[in-house]
């Protein structure tokens, strides 16, 4: 379906695993009236988990069944859903990681990346999954970052966290904290520097975006006193990218870098590993923050949380953040 430039909006969202609260915070969102408008949607999952969802929880949310993108007429508002595999909704009373929430999931989110790859959305957003569940239906990606990479084909990709005042990507992603220090070279972080500065460029309208690089140990190795990567790697990427004319500072303590991002002085974090971003992020935009992929040919955004079993079903599941990632998405499309 091409789609020209009159034409609305279509996002794509994924279910998520359909045992946690995907289901409950994409119908909660879309009938949001901050929401609805925005775009016209497509919902890739199963029509009996929604169906099943929309009716235990009391949200009137209305959608038209399709079996394919191009039934849906753009030129109006419409809330479309793009029924994706097999699913007992029984199962959802479980609450936990199960092999068939897992595969369910998996199955949406590559059916999302392949409608955005052949340009039929403008855009994807993916609820949470989870990794126990999909690791039981046998696949083997860490998460949603990992995945985008392989079904996109992309050379390097980049997760970057947004949330209030902060910006934090990501040198590495779902690794173990001792593999970090053998995982991190020059060519990536400086690959994460680049993608940082060409996107905020391109998406959030910054003109010449301020970088601060994360160092690795305490007080940035403290002259090699505490390791010797932030020698090795870390300054001679920050270098390169300052050669290339990005702004860029590194490497800065990650123990201030966080609070200086907060008053001002840098629009985007880069973190070596995850806990180091992840944390200041979510203490400080918990309820909004949003994940967005970087460095793929589409764009993706997510809620920045995970399917949080205990709460599903019992309709208190926050969708700030899942609405925040749609307004995002939209955005960035625009």
């Amino acid at each position: 379906m091409q789609k020209n430039k009159k034409s609305k909006l279509l996002v794509g969202i994924t279910m998520g695993d359909p045992c946690g609260i995907g289901p409950e915070i994409i119908l909660k969102s879309l009938k949001s009236p901050a929401v609805k408008t925005l775009a016209n949607y497509v919902i890739i999952g199963n029509k009996e988990v929604f169906d099943k969802t929309a009716k235990a929880l009391n949200i009137p949310v209305k959608y038209t069944t399709i079996s394919h993108v191009s039934e849906i007429d753009d030129s109006k508002p419409s809330l479309s859903l793009l029924s994706t595999g097999d699913f007992k909704p029984g199962l959802m009373k479980q609450k936990r990681a199960t092999a068939e929430g897992g595969e369910s999931s998996v199955l949406c989110v590559i059916k999302g990346i392949n409608l955005a790859m052949s340009g039929h959305i403008d855009a994807v957003v993916t609820a949470p999954i989870c990794k126990e569940a999909i690791h039981k239906a046998g696949y083997g990606y860490p998460g949603h970052t990992e995945m985008l990479h392989t079904f996109s084909g992309a050379e390097r990709v980049v997760m970057l966290m947004v949330g209030g005042k902060l910006r934090v990507a990501f040198a590495t992603t779902h690794i173990a904290l001792k593999d970090v220090p053998q995982s991190i070279t020059i060519e990536d972080i400086f690959g994460t520097i680049t993608i940082c500065d060409y996107n905020l460029k391109q998406y959030f309208g910054l003109n010449n975006p301020r970088i601060a690089v994360c160092g690795l140990n305490p007080h940035a190795g403290e002259e090699g006193i505490f390791g010797d990567e932030e020698r090795k790697f870390i300054i001679p990427a920050v270098e390169k990218a300052k050669k290339k004319g990005i702004r860029c500072d590194g490497p800065v303590s990650a123990d201030t870098v966080f609070y200086k991002a907060l008053k001002g002085a840098y629009d985007v974090v880069i973190a070596i590993y995850h806990d180091q971003g992840a944390i200041p992020l979510k203490l400080h935009a918990f309820e909004t923050g949003v994940n967005i992929t970087l460095g793929i040919p589409f764009i993706r955004t997510s809620p920045d949380h995970g399917t949080a079993y205990d709460i599903a079903g019992k309709g208190i599941a926050d969708p700030r953040s899942m609405m925040e990632a749609i307004k995002t998405a939209v955005k960035m499309a625009r």
